[in-house]
């Protein structure tokens, strides 16, 4: 069902409820309510990552090195974002595919345990997590937000808005490399923007593929954010409302020393147990 959630000033989003878990209110709900069910196959490419992590450009690089060839297709992301678009529009695609999603692992389709996919695992630190949300959120009509910066970054990190906690996500994957007999690359957006060819070398490496040092080079340089935001400007529903930087270390730009001390302790509370470190700057 569609909830009004607020933020710390009154203000509230509009969110889907289901089962449990607060995804964005889709004006199409039937994929969310489909994602137990939706066919994996085994030579599928699964690109799992919280919001704003970076999925669009992971998801453009590795579609141009599976493809092996360039182009300038207008192709999102959300066109085979499995809580956001009907199977029926994807299922027929060529192998191999590259599926994204945002929901926790237990939350995938059933098929991925049997079939047992490859999986990339994107990660970003969380800081500029918050700031690339907040302004994406903002231009989503269907979220119907109109808060203050001020007020949302503690709901966002205490899992009140859509995909739920930061650190939930982040924690539950943990677990799962440890545990399960899967696939998984885990890259950073950090790493990306700091060696983008060295990354695609490491990627075709994890996927089998065969490319030449200049075929990558290319892939990179196409991928890069400018050219990126120029091409996919008029992709289907968010268009270029998912580029707006592209930075790392935009957060000092946003965050207050009081937000980020606060923050800080957050972390230092909730990751007590979990070794993982994040760069917070370019430097």
């Amino acid at each position: 069902m569609s909830i009004r959630v607020p933020d710390d000033g009154g203000d509230e989003m509009t969110l889907y409820s289901w089962n449990g878990y607060i995804y964005p209110n889709f004006e199409n709900k039937m994929p969310i309510k489909n994602i137990p069910n939706v066919k994996i196959r085994s030579d599928d490419v699964l690109l799992c990552a919280y919001p704003k992590s970076g999925t669009h450009w992971l998801w453009e690089i590795t579609r141009l090195l599976l493809a092996g060839q360039l182009d300038t297709d207008n192709i999102s992301k959300m066109a085979s974002m499995i809580e956001f678009t009907n199977e029926d529009d994807y299922k027929d695609d060529p192998s191999p595919r590259i599926l994204n999603t945002h929901v926790l692992y237990k939350n995938l389709p059933n098929d991925v345990h049997v079939n047992k996919p490859k999986i990339l695992y994107l990660t970003r630190n969380p800081k500029d997590i918050a700031v690339s949300y907040y302004s994406f959120v903002k231009k989503l009509p269907f979220q119907e937000y109109s808060g203050e910066w001020k007020n949302y970054v503690r709901p966002l990190f205490e899992g009140r808005f859509d995909f739920g906690s930061w650190f939930d996500y982040v924690k539950d994957w943990e677990e799962v490399k440890k545990t399960t007999d899967l696939a998984i690359l885990n890259m950073t957006f950090e790493d990306l923007k700091q060696d983008t060819v060295g990354e695609a070398k490491r990627l075709c490496k994890f996927l089998g593929l065969n490319r030449s040092d200049k075929f990558i080079t290319q892939v990179c340089e196409q991928c890069q954010f400018e050219s990126m935001k120029k091409v996919k400007a008029s992709a289907a529903v968010t268009g270029n409302i998912a580029y707006r930087k592209g930075e790392v270390g935009d957060w000092k730009n946003w965050f207050t020393v009081a937000q980020s001390e606060w923050f800080d302790k957050l972390y230092e509370e909730k990751m007590a147990d979990c070794p993982l470190t994040f760069k917070y700057t370019a430097d």
